[in-house]
């Protein structure tokens, strides 16, 4: 093992170089792809239908049945997907319809920390069985429940929508707590308190992806014996990454730690120095201050 480790970066360095001037991109998904099943998982991908891709640590990755999923892995839609089943080890289910972008296990701060996942657009739905409590946390609303559905759909940078399908759920807003029982529809916007309703509009069942209607069973068991390793696809740019670093401010914070390995490469650190108006919090990662001079006498 110890001679393991002196060989292993040699050979990612001998790599990089003939790669050129992707080098250091490539360097860093063929260290990702290396580790890949170091991580304890948080749950199993039981159902992907359609183009799906996983990004984890510097590299894409083609989403399929029975990959293990860990904290801060990204899940994105291409235009012909249509849903992905998580499984959790606890028994919490999440179903994610088209168009989605999600971030699992996100580093945020207070009670927003216990969050499954962060739904930055698209549809998700979560499946809270007894006994245990799930979360859900999104730019314009976080969802609490134990022993229920909830639905939270059609987010974009100013609106949300949720449809509390079974039990109760908390809804945490910037215009505070509104309670939610079986039933009940909420209209989340930038501004105001949601709007709610005693159940959804016609226009939310006709955008609903129609899998979140049915009850889909658990299909985590099946995977138990195989862990398919996922195909990588191409290392991750700037561009692929930059949604989510000019995410809200909570976000973009907690999450720097995740991007800053990848500001090594000098395309991705182009990327961010022009637009680090939107993610001023990355100027002293790409600028760090001068040290203090020495106040020791010779």
């Amino acid at each position: 093992m110890y001679r393991q480790t002196l060989i292993m970066p040699r050979m990612f360095r001998r790599t990089a170089r003939s790669l050129g001037r992707f080098g250091l991109l490539a360097l860093l998904l063929l260290a990702g792809t290396a580790g890949l099943a170091a991580a304890a998982p948080l749950g199993v991908a039981t159902i992907v239908q359609g183009d799906v891709t996983l990004m984890r640590d510097a590299g894409k990755f083609a989403l399929s049945e029975g990959v293990r999923l860990q904290a801060e892995d990204i899940i994105e839609f291409g235009p012909q997907a249509r849903l992905v089943s998580i499984e959790f080890s606890d028994g919490a289910m999440l179903y994610l319809g088209a168009g989605s972008r999600v971030l699992l296990a996100p580093h945020l701060a207070g009670d927003r920390s216990k969050a499954r996942a962060y739904l930055l657009a698209g549809w998700a739905k979560l499946v809270a069985p007894t006994g245990v409590d799930a979360m859900l946390a999104s730019p314009l609303a976080d969802l609490g429940g134990r022993d229920a559905r909830v639905v939270l759909g059609l987010v974009s940078a100013d609106r949300a929508q949720v449809f509390a399908e079974h039990g109760e759920w908390q809804l945490h807003s910037a215009a505070g707590n509104t309670a939610l029982k079986q039933g009940d529809f909420a209209t989340v916007g930038t501004r105001g308190k949601p709007e709610t309703a005693a159940r959804p509009t016609p226009d939310f069942f006709q955008a609903l992806p129609r899998p979140f209607m049915d009850t889909l069973p658990a299909r985590a068991k099946l995977f138990e014996a195989v862990n398919p390793t996922p195909k990588p696809l191409a290392p991750i740019t700037y561009a692929d990454a930059q949604p989510w670093i000019d995410a809200e401010t909570a976000l973009r914070r907690g999450e720097l730690a995740r991007w800053r390995p990848l500001s090594r490469d000098p395309g991705f650190r182009d990327g961010l120095i022009a637009d680090l108006k939107t993610h001023p919090e990355w100027e002293p990662v790409l600028f760090p201050p001068a040290p203090a001079p020495s106040t020791r006498k010779p």
